[in-house]
């Protein structure tokens, strides 16, 4: 009886030991939202540690233990769920879409795809990233935001700016990528509102882009505008002001050191000071920065509707832009109308239409003429006269206020586009779409230079030229879309066709009458050589397709396979296929990561193979040409000017792309790394032929070009506590550029840069500058090229050399230059072949690259329930720019022409001065025989791009009014700060299309800091 007792005592205690650890227990099923099972579900009873993941059916039982008796149940992509267990023994759960993650979609070539299941490199930006910098176009809104995606400024308002996606890898086959807005493929978007835009999406690898084929070599950048809904129509108005100054300014010289360096050009020492004190000319000092720089002022307006019905949706915006820049005379004005239609004809027809219109008129002014001027121009020259007029060119120096008020460099621009499809679901999984897209653009470009600006003598004069371009598309496509059990497959099928047309006229003075009237009728001598007529064209005829394929999300394959054909190729080769393969791997939904999916939510492997094209040359490159205009006894004929090449094909670009996404804590913090191989050849390029053909050059398909690199965005919510919630992001983004073959191995010069096999695109071509001479003595040098050092006695007599502090007896060689042997003052020119003689042909090398290593940006935001601030920087390092400018003004033999500052007082004036510059004597044509490393600086920066605060009002507010559905206001600061050593206006500097030119600098538009104010209602 005591044992029994024991026992049943024993047993008890047991049974209480396991009451206390495991508190019950609960099993189910996990489905999603379409009763499909979900796997590896992560089931946590909350504030421990215990938890179990769903099975292949998504089953699941827990034990639960002491504690809390809630549940969460988590899943990468959808809405996670907490639930009080209660008496419940069996729950089964239905994870509903996570509309931040699961149905996050991005756009890409011609669908879309759900974010998480992109196998390709694509960075995108969203409407409220967007309008964060209010920005003026586009590019705006994405500057330092993207990884890989570099953007740079081209001037004043209304230039425009340049986008380059994974470097540059062509020589003359076009730089910019395709821009698709809607599905309307372009070649221009400056004149796109941005207030029009939902979304952005930059195609960066060759698999993204390489259903787009013909123009995707150098990516895709692809837009969404925004579009109605249905339900209640919504009246939106927005309006910003800024109020902009120049950032930096560039020295210039003053009256003294104008005089000094007069007295010094021709070879005396000078004091800076004129022997008659009260002469006019040396008591005047003019400003010429301070006169022609003000402050801008930016004036931005949108009203927008947008609404729809059961069947029906539509989206209408107008907006009105006006901006007057830092530099008197130059200006951008701009409106923008757009329409935005979508129907649901039925319940397998639906059809919709995009117009959009836009008239610009870009007050611009000639850059190289009035900085140069403003830069070189003598201090002590007026600009006004004593009745206020006008000052006239003096010592071949214009005067750059009247360069900037007087003359007249109007660019206008009508653009409209209209875009149309229609769409039907042929079966529920099969659809087929047609659309065509008109795009039209006339421009008009008008110079007038007055005789102010005119030499002394010389008459008004001026030109107008016209544009007229215009181009038609067409795409009919079939979808497919199934998803059998676990297997999901999507397919693409259908073609294109695309045609061009452009027409231009020019105009051209000799002389106008007068300055009073601008237009042709005033012309008194018309310039018939240079008045012409231009029409050509060409087209597109295109085939493509794309099938892709997941596993339940974890094996994920797509490929797709485009042919081209260009008119603009040679009739052998007018075709060109650009197939591409994605292979994704989703390891987070392995069952070797189930004890890790509360941590890692999400992570993918990516590769990609793709081989895209370039057709970007001109339109008859290929075919023997005949050119009008050439004169044979009297009579007006036409001669031969271009050989034909029927062999001339497409530019094509291989790249692979290796990729990784990760997601930790539910999204909480994202990373995105890539790494590709960018292989460019066939290229498009001008080669040189020999002078007994008559012809200069031929393009043909001769050349290779590599880039790759890395890069990197990080993202996530570091703290989010109650209302309060911080956000940040960073990117980086190298490159390395190498020439891997050329058609002359020794490679080619291409103004300042040379381009050679195993070098990158972008070196700067000079001679290096080690220093100056403080005698005539110090140049001397052993066989060898060790250089002497002279010695003097107590009265500065030459005595004798040493070498490493021992009497030197032996030869003595000595430098040349230009003819000369260089002395006391003269440049110290690096000889690089040893011969003691420096030439163009053996002496210049490689200063410099204009190419940046690696660039990219740093995010952030703070909000705290209706207020938000943030700020963005974006840096760019490894690069080097030619001052050009510097050593232009700092060289030139030009009485007209005064140097740096610098140049002057740091100037060479006698025997013995150790300093940073040579002699000033105009005569020493030594000291300027080509690019001069002196010149080249490092072109890196650090930008604070844009400080924001926006206040929304709340909705407790709106909700009492009725009538106000939100309202917002911001105050913003666009480029406050610029960290940076290079002295010139901007170490932003685009290179205006010249793929071989980067990082040459004449004076570009000045870098400025704008202040905004901005208001949004919405009704």
């Amino acid at each position: 009886m005591l044992t029994t007792t024991r026992t049943l005592l024993l047993l008890c205690s047991l049974l209480s030991t396991v009451g206390l650890l495991a508190q019950g227990s609960i099993r189910g099923t996990v489905t999603s939202e379409d009763n499909e099972p979900l796997i590896g579900v992560s089931v946590v009873q909350v504030g421990t540690t215990n938890g179990i993941v769903t099975d292949l059916d998504g089953n699941y039982s827990l034990n639960l233990v002491d504690g809390s008796k809630t549940v969460r149940f988590s899943y990468t992509g959808f809405a996670p769920q907490e639930i009080e267990v209660g008496s419940q023994t069996v729950i089964d759960v239905v994870l509903g879409g996570n509309s931040a993650l699961l149905d996050e979609i991005v756009v890409i070539g011609y669908g879309t795809e759900r974010k998480r299941d992109v196998l390709g490199s694509i960075a995108s930006v969203d409407e409220e990233q967007i309008t964060q910098t209010t920005p003026v176009n586009a590019f705006d809104a994405i500057q330092g935001r993207l990884s890989g995606v570099q953007i740079s400024t081209n001037g004043g308002p209304g230039a425009g700016s340049e986008i380059r996606i994974r470097g540059t890898s062509t020589f003359g086959g076009g730089v910019e990528p395709l821009y698709v807005v809607d599905g309307q493929q372009l070649d221009n978007i400056d004149n796109l509102n941005p207030n029009d835009i939902a979304s952005i999406e930059v195609l960066k690898d060759g698999a993204s882009a390489a259903i787009y084929g013909s123009k995707s070599a150098n990516g895709v950048v692809i837009i969404t505008t925004k579009g109605g809904t249905s339900g209640k129509t919504t009246l939106e108005i927005n309006h910003s002001t800024g109020i902009s100054d120049v950032s930096s300014l560039i020295p210039i010289s003053n009256t003294r050191q104008r005089v000094l360096f007069e007295q010094q050009r021709s070879g005396g020492i000078g004091t800076g000071t004129d022997r008659d004190s009260l002469s006019a000319r040396f008591q005047q000092e003019v400003d010429i920065q301070d006169l022609i720089l003000q402050t801008g002022v930016r004036n931005q307006s949108g009203i927008s509707l947008s609404g729809g019905g059961e069947n029906s949706r539509f989206y209408w915006n107008t907006g009105y832009l006006t901006e007057d820049g830092v530099v008197l005379n130059s200006g951008y004005n701009r409106i923008n109308t757009s329409l935005k239609v979508d129907f649901d004809l039925s319940r397998v027809i639906s059809a919709g239409t995009r117009i959009n219109a836009s008239y610009e008129k870009q007050n611009g002014l000639n850059e190289n003429t009035v900085f140069r001027q403003l830069s070189e121009r003598p201090a002590y020259l007026p600009v006004r006269d004593g009745n206020g007029d006008l000052f006239p060119t003096v010592f071949g120096r214009q005067n750059p206020l009247g360069e900037a008020l007087e003359t007249t460099a109007d660019d206008r621009n009508f653009r409209s586009t209209l875009f149309s499809y229609i769409e039907f679901k042929i079966l529920p999984e099969l659809a087929f779409r047609s659309t065509l897209g008109i795009n039209y653009r006339q421009r008009k470009r008008n110079d007038f230079e007055p005789t102010i600006v005119r030499n002394i003598g010389q008459p008004p004069t001026g030109r107008e030229r016209q544009d007229l371009d215009y181009d038609i598309q067409n795409e009919n496509y079939l979808t497919y879309t199934k998803k059998f059990g676990d297997h999901n497959v999507s397919a693409l099928l259908g073609m294109q066709t695309q045609r061009w047309t452009s027409e231009y006229s020019e105009l051209r003075a000799v002389s106008f009458a007068s300055d009073l009237i601008r237009t042709f009728n005033n012309v008194a001598e018309l310039n018939t050589g240079a008045t012409r007529t231009l029409k050509d064209g060409h087209s597109l005829l295109s085939y493509f397709s794309r099938l892709s394929y997941n596993y339940k999300g974890k094996y994920l394959l797509a490929g797709t396979l485009r042919r081209d054909g260009s008119s603009r190729f040679g009739t052998d080769q007018p075709y060109g296929n650009f197939p591409s393969v994605s292979l994704g791997w989703r390891i987070s939904a392995e069952p070797f990561m189930d004890g890790m999916r509360g941590t890692v939510s999400d992570l993918k492997l990516r590769a990609s193979y793709a081989v895209t094209g370039n057709e970007r040359i001109g339109n008859y490159d290929a075919q023997f040409l005949y050119t009008p205009g050439f004169i044979y006894n009297g009579v007006n004929g036409v001669a031969p000017t271009q050989l034909s090449n029927p062999d001339l094909g497409w530019e094509n670009t291989e790249q692979v792309n290796f990729g990784l996404d990760l997601e930790l804590l539910e999204g909480r913090f994202t990373a995105t790394a890539d790494y590709y191989v960018k292989t460019t050849d066939r290229l498009l390029y001008e080669v040189p032929l020999p002078e007994e053909t008559g012809f200069s050059s031929a393009r043909q398909n001769i050349g290779s070009v590599e880039n790759k690199g890395i890069e990197l965005t990080l993202g996530g919510t570091p703290l989010k506590v109650g209302d309060f919630r911080w956000y940040t992001s960073f990117n980086i983004a190298t490159n390395e550029n190498e020439v891997l073959l050329l058609a002359d191995p020794d490679g080619f010069q291409d103004d300042e840069f040379i381009i050679q096999v195993g070098e990158s695109i972008g070196n700067i071509y000079g001679f290096i500058n080690t220093g100056i001479f403080p005698y005539d003595e110090s140049n001397a040098f052993t066989a060898d090229g060790t250089r002497l050092t002279p010695n003097f006695d107590g009265d500065g007599s030459f005595t004798n050399y040493t070498l490493n502090g021992q009497v030197y007896q032996g030869e003595v060689n000595q430098l040349r230059a230009a003819g000369r042997v260089l002395g006391g003052g003269d440049v110290i020119w690096k000889d690089l072949n040893g011969d003691f003689t420096i030439d163009n042909t053996n002496d210049r090398s490689v200063i410099g690259n204009g190419l940046p290593k690696f660039f990219g940006g740093f995010f952030n935001e703070f909000t705290y329930r209706n207020l938000s601030f943030s700020f963005l920087f974006d840096y760019n390092f490894g690069n080097d720019i030619y001052r050009n400018y510097d050593d232009r003004r700092n060289t030139a033999t030009s009485f007209g022409a005064t140097p740096h500052p610098d140049r002057i007082d740091g100037a060479w004036l006698q025997p013995g001065d150790e300093v940073e510059y040579p002699s000033l004597d105009r005569r020493r044509s030594q000291n300027r025989i080509g690019l001069d490393s002196y010149y080249l600086s490092e072109g890196d920066y650090i930008k604070l791009r844009n400080i924001r605060f926006n206040y929304n009002l709340p909705t407790t507010i709106t909700n009492r009014l009725g009538w106000l559905d939100g309202l917002s206001v911001n105050l913003s600061i666009n480029s406050p700060i610029t960290w940076t050593n290079y002295e010139g206006y901007n170490p932003e500097l685009g290179s205006r299309g010249s793929a071989l030119q980067p990082g040459i600098d004449n004076l570009r538009y000045p870098n400025k800091t704008e202040y905004i104010f901005g208001i949004k209602v919405r009704l």
